[in-house]
């Protein structure tokens, strides 16, 4: 409910920025969410948890800067650029503390 109250104090009079704002806030309580969990696990569980963070900061990035109606080249960059820090990451900690 509070994230109606923000987004009506931001945007009152534009719809299509109110639900990107209130998108955009979903999408960072979710890479909260799963940023907490993540913290104390260890393997492929935390592997997974880190993607989930990547995907919704790649969300709000690409809904704040790029097209969000179409899947462009901006897209793969950001699940490539995901992937790859996420692989990096577990590999690095991931392969010492299973």
């Amino acid at each position: 409910m509070s994230n109606y109250r923000i987004c009506e104090y931001f945007y009152p009079d534009n719809i299509k920025s109110w639900w990107t704002l209130k998108i955009n806030i979903y999408a960072i309580i979710i890479a909260l969410v799963f940023l907490s969990q993540s913290l104390g696990t260890k393997g492929v569980l935390r592997f997974i948890l880190e993607l989930g963070v990547g995907m919704s900061i790649s969300s709000v990035i690409d809904k704040l800067y790029f097209d969000v109606h179409t899947f462009t080249f901006s897209d793969i960059i950001m699940i490539f650029t995901t992937l790859c820090f996420t692989s990096y990451q577990y590999y690095r900690n991931g392969k010492r503390h299973k």
